[in-house]
């Protein structure tokens, strides 16, 4: 099957459009009990902000907290538990949102005591932290991810399942009920089950949200693709593709019944095999994200540190500029430490790319040099002595 088969990704399918461009920014922050600050507040504008101190202050822990305004465990995946402060088993998370020149009150909560999930409300009202990605786009790029070309396939994935559920909302519920039928299939198989139906009624459900992950990951892959192709920025051009058996079934069907029934028989006949394993064998949960720096059509686990840090930097600018193309807001960007390591030419290059975006960027640093590319409208913040100040004052 063809991406054209797919169909588009358009205005009208994205749960955040917005007709006309305007401001998406985070106007104010407080912490209860997170992480190392027993409390912290502080108020932003829409220019980009960037944290600086020694290691240890807490400068990610700031960014983390705000990366939990969207499904998910932040930006280290963490358990919940291990970001209160002094393991007390509670904390609290609130921003005020400025979106099309509404404000929303987003908090974040975990209390141990009731319960082991987090609660998320918007303006007073519960709602599934599914959810949180119809209020904002949160992207980051963090110390984490300078791996990721390099390890297994399982962080590629999620890194891909982050960006998607930013431009299609309902990816992130059907990836959560996705894996939980994988999970109920796993202990049918670990249990040797001879139960028929309840297998089919699992695999059937493997199917519905299987065969839509994959649809969506194709469309937001189409439009990164696309995207990279046609830029013009300072970072190298990014190559993306998915690989692996159900990839390959996909491909070869064009009509989405026919590989419904397929992917379903497969599920039937490897029930044995998956006994012997424990585990399901195939299925989106398996594929995996092939990344290649274009220009010298190499892969990009063979590439240098450097190049492997600009392919990222390339991909994670693709989906800022895709998000605000197709809704007319500008995401949100999270960049932990990345300034830092990047050399002055790069600097200037993601300073442009960021500052005509018009996007806020929360950022940190060891130090106030890393930041002066900005314009004297973005703001510092020294968590070292609690000062605030704009690169007007430097």
């Amino acid at each position: 099957m063809s991406l054209s088969d797919l169909g588009d990704v358009n205005l009208n399918q994205l749960e955040n459009y917005s007709k006309d461009i305007d401001s998406n920014y985070i106007s104010s922050l407080k912490l209860s009990n997170y992480r190392n600050y027993k409390s912290y507040k502080a108020s932003f504008d829409k220019y980009p902000i960037a944290f600086i101190g020694k290691n240890g202050v807490g400068k990610t822990n700031i960014l983390e907290s705000i990366s939990l305004m969207q499904p998910g465990r932040g930006i280290r995946s963490v358990k919940l538990e291990e970001m209160s402060y002094k393991h007390s088993g509670n904390f609290g998370i609130n921003i005020n949102l400025i979106k099309n020149k509404e404000s929303f009150k987003i908090g974040s909560s975990l209390d141990l005591g009731v319960s082991r999930l987090r609660k998320v409300k918007v303006d007073g009202k519960y709602i599934s932290p599914l959810l949180l990605t119809e209020y904002l786009a949160v992207i980051s790029l963090t110390p984490l991810m300078d791996k990721i070309f390099i390890e297994g396939a399982t962080n590629r994935r999620r890194f891909f399942d982050k960006i998607s559920w930013i431009f299609i909302s309902s990816h992130a519920q059907n990836i959560r009920l996705y894996e939980k039928s994988i999970k109920e299939r796993n202990n049918l198989l670990k249990e040797n089950s001879n139960d028929t139906v309840w297998f089919n009624n699992i695999e059937k459900q493997i199917v519905k949200y299987g065969t839509q992950i994959i649809i969506d990951r194709l469309k937001v892959l189409n439009i990164l693709n696309t995207h990279i192709n046609d830029s013009n920025v300072n970072f190298p051009k990014a190559s993306m593709t998915f690989i692996g058996e159900i990839e390959n079934i996909f491909s070869e069907n064009s009509d989405l019944d026919i590989f419904r029934d397929i992917f379903s028989k497969t599920l039937y006949e490897k029930r044995k095999q998956d006994i012997y394993r424990g585990i399901t064998s195939i299925g989106p949960h398996k594929v995996d994200l092939l990344v290649s720096y274009k220009e010298k059509d190499m892969k990009a686990s063979l590439c240098s540190t450097g190049e492997q840090k600009s392919l990222l930097i390339s991909i994670i600018l693709a989906v800022a500029k895709s998000y605000k193309k197709y809704t007319h807001l500008s995401p949100i960007l999270l960049l932990d430490e990345v300034f830092s390591h990047l050399d002055n030419d790069k600097k200037q290059s993601l300073t442009k790319e960021i500052e005509d975006l018009k996007s806020q960027a929360f950022m940190t640093g060891i130090d106030e040099s890393d930041f002066v590319t900005f314009n004297k409208d973005s703001c510092i913040i020294n968590l070292d002595n609690s000062t605030n100040r704009s690169l007007n004052e430097y």
